[in-house]
């Protein structure tokens, strides 16, 4: 499969669009608002809101999962938040990084004498990568699984460098907002918005890498054309049915008018398919003599086509379901006789020859024809 990648960088830009929507916009105001009030005053408030304030930041985590899925998964328009989005056991994966993260913070905390700064640099660099891997997969323990971290590091190649920097990045301006801020309300509601947008631009970078990353999103151009091509095949067979229904009642002619239509239709890369579809088919066919007479009035179609391949593809079926088939007109076989001369296939071109003057011995073939034969049979002296 080939990758369609004339849309990529409006693409990912649309993906870092979505915490811009209205719809996100209004979430962030809302969960800001609230979060602000509920941490805001003394530390009574702080503890009588603490179930609240926690079901605010699992509404938050929710909400940043369906917006990297969705860019992941070739979604472009943010989800309206739904109350429903603040159930703690929702989606397990909405606890696996801040579990991490606090755990990685308490573990700092209890051991004074660790590195921090190696410790935050590797959980920055694994960050990504596992949250990129439970966002393919759906499952929460992929964001810990050695195998599938690996495997989006190396799908991601040179791109996961940048996705780890645009991450860094994010978090950087979020802790400059809140050195630099006194509003509270400002803070939070950067904060989210940066949350939103690092999610969101993960998402889009495990969208462009999708085939290297073998992860098959819910809408791309690939499963559009995979979609379209399933129903041209379908109504390309219902077609060949038709073909071989009219055969059968010896309606040859319509049958290869038929699949003329059909053929001058078809696209220039749906051409050869369409054709070896219906030679292909013809070959299951019991018909020995209305099969021959379909392709033969097929030659003229594709010669005017300027497809002699395709055309001599039917000659060379002819010849499978009839020893004696030849083409229509000396035209016709003329220039089939040259078109396999030129291809190397002098066999075939001498058996169309004797084929084409045995059916039509009643009328003398032209000066081009018999100085056709006259060399032919001059080179097998």
């Amino acid at each position: 499969m080939i990758q369609d990648t004339r849309h990529d960088l409006r693409d990912l830009l649309r993906c870092l669009a979505m915490p811009f929507q209205l719809q996100s916009l209004i979430f962030v105001v809302l969960t800001s608002a609230l979060l602000s009030f509920f941490t805001g005053g003394d530390l009574i408030r702080l503890v009588v809101s603490l179930a609240a304030i926690w079901m605010l930041l699992v509404w938050l985590t929710q909400y940043a999962l369906h917006i990297i899925d969705d860019a992941a998964n070739g979604v472009r328009e943010a989800q309206t938040a739904s109350v429903e989005m603040a159930t703690a056991f929702l989606d397990a994966r909405a606890w696996v990084h801040p579990t991490l993260a606090v755990a990685i913070a308490v573990m700092l905390y209890l051991n004074p004498s660790w590195p921090r700064i190696p410790v935050l640099i590797g959980a920055a660099i694994l960050f990504p990568a596992s949250l990129g891997a439970s966002a393919m997969t759906g499952h929460a323990l992929h964001a810990l699984h050695p195998g599938e971290i690996a495997r989006v590091m190396r799908g991601m190649g040179v791109f996961y460098p940048l996705v780890v920097a645009f991450v860094l990045g994010c978090a950087m301006v979020g802790l400059l907002i809140a050195q630099r801020t006194d509003s509270r309300f400002i803070v939070v509601a950067s904060m989210e918005m940066l949350v939103l947008l690092a999610y969101a631009g993960l998402g889009g970078a495990l969208y462009l890498r999708r085939l290297e990353l073998g992860f098959e999103p819910r809408q791309s151009p690939e499963r559009v054309a995979e979609r379209a091509e399933s129903g041209r095949q379908a109504e390309r067979q219902r077609f060949v049915d038709e073909l071989y229904k009219d055969l059968r009642v010896r309606e040859s002619a319509r049958a290869a008018g038929n699949a003329a239509r059909w053929l001058r239709e078809s696209q220039p890369e749906h051409l050869k398919g369409d054709l070896h579809a219906i030679i292909e088919a013809g070959r299951r066919w019991s018909e020995p003599r209305e099969y021959p007479r379909m392709l033969r009035g097929l030659i003229p179609v594709l010669l005017e086509m300027k497809q002699p391949a395709l055309a001599f593809a039917l000659v060379e079926a002819g010849l499978a379901a009839a020893a004696q088939f030849a083409p229509a007109t000396e035209a016709e076989a003329l220039q089939l006789i040259r078109y396999a001369q030129h291809t190397g296939r002098r066999r075939a071109a001498r058996q169309l020859l004797e084929n084409f003057l045995a059916a039509n011995s009643a009328t003398p073939p032209g000066a081009a024809l018999l100085a056709l034969k006259s060399a032919m049979d001059s080179e097998t002296a």
